[in-house]
């Protein structure tokens, strides 16, 4: 075909096709006109969990039942190990504390240790003297009994430590070294994660008092209102996703009931997997149709005659195509009519559009 305007071009089609478009809705053009008038293709997708209205998000510790942590003693706030939203696993130090009031017993069990390790000896001693025959079996006894005595002694103090995070390791360098005497440490007593600090650093906090709160879930959610109407289809279960991150999440829970403020329900949806956002932040959570078909780009669709057309390329030229399409946020979802991989125009619909309407083109 020879160049011409754009204009002349038009018209041209106009005249030769005219009839064939009330009939048909079919342009026959080649890729070199495809070309002149700008028209770009594209292959149409199935929609997916990536697909789908967007609305704000806040990152949320998980619902689930909440644990405690209170302290043993009396005592000042040193140090936090961890800040909410960190995930601890039994046994995790959450915070230390120091107290005149565990010295007496650090002391206690310092001075049972060493009576322990006295009377061990004291007793391997007496049965080698009484295999001798050196002591009599009544010596023999009393000795084993002072030695059950130092060892119910030491658990007794040991236990009374463990209630302030000192294990076997924490014992051994409180002897030998004297570290964290006159501290105390609170640990997650089951794997959780901490949604809660009731003090700061250098706070004064009374025994008995909550410090912190731990959640039993360890992996997070996010939290989202979105309009009521757009809720309606959505069930528990429902897969969702934070735009732009490949992170999934399942819809847990679905408030019944309206906010009459602005007409939302609140959504809480579990992350699948652990994620590195932290509880605070806000995303852009993304709620895929709950049907399938086929991604409409909102720039492939026209508006003509109450009808919603696409353009799509066929053997026999382009076709303008009437679909009943779904709005999924900014584009659209095709649930018949179009098939995965049919080309659509997604640049240049303008052009087809005043073809198909007689109005011409421009030079």
């Amino acid at each position: 075909m020879s160049f011409f305007s754009r204009k002349k071009f038009v018209v041209a089609v106009l005249a030769i096709f005219s009839a064939s478009l009330n009939a048909q809705e079919i342009v026959p053009i080649n890729s070199e006109d495809v070309t002149r008038m700008g028209i770009v293709f594209a292959p149409a997708i199935p929609v997916d969990t990536s697909t789908g209205a967007r609305y704000a998000a806040t990152v949320v510790n998980s619902p689930d039942s909440a644990a405690s942590v209170t302290t043993p003693w009396a005592g000042t706030l040193v140090s936090w190990a961890l800040i909410p939203g960190q995930s601890a696993s039994a046994g995790t130090i959450l915070a230390t504390f120091s107290s005149p009031s565990i010295l007496p017993l650090q002391n206690t069990w310092i001075d049972a240790v060493s009576a322990l390790e006295g009377a061990d000896f004291e007793l391997r001693k007496d049965e080698s003297l009484y295999t001798e025959g050196v002591i009599s079996k009544q010596r023999l006894t009393k000795t084993r009994l002072l030695k059950q005595q130092a060892v119910f002694a030491e658990r007794t103090a040991r236990s009374h430590l463990a209630q302030g995070g000192f294990d076997t390791a924490k014992l051994e360098v409180l002897r030998k070294h004297g570290s964290g005497l006159g501290e105390f440490y609170l640990v997650a007593q089951e794997d959780g994660v901490l949604s809660q600090r009731m003090y700061n650093i250098g706070s004064y906090v009374e025994a008995g008092q909550i410090i912190a709160r731990l959640n039993a879930g360890t992996r997070r959610w996010a939290s989202t209102h979105i309009p009521a109407k757009a809720a309606d289809a959505l069930e528990i279960g429902h897969q969702l996703s934070i735009a732009n991150s490949g992170e999934t999440l399942t819809l847990r829970q679905k408030d019944l009931v309206i906010d009459s403020s602005n007409q939302t329900i609140k959504l809480l949806a579990e992350f699948n997997a652990d994620t590195s956002f932290t509880t605070g932040q806000v995303l852009s959570i993304v709620l895929p149709p709950v049907g399938k078909g086929v991604l409409i780009p909102d720039r492939a669709v026209v508006h003509t005659g109450g009808e919603t057309i696409i353009y799509v390329r066929t053997a026999a030229g382009i076709e303008a195509r009437a679909l009943e399409l779904q709005s999924i946020g900014d584009d659209y979802l095709a649930s018949e009519g179009i098939a995965v991989g049919e080309e659509i125009a997604i640049q240049g619909t303008a052009v087809l559009k005043g073809i198909q309407l007689g109005l011409g083109g421009t030079e």
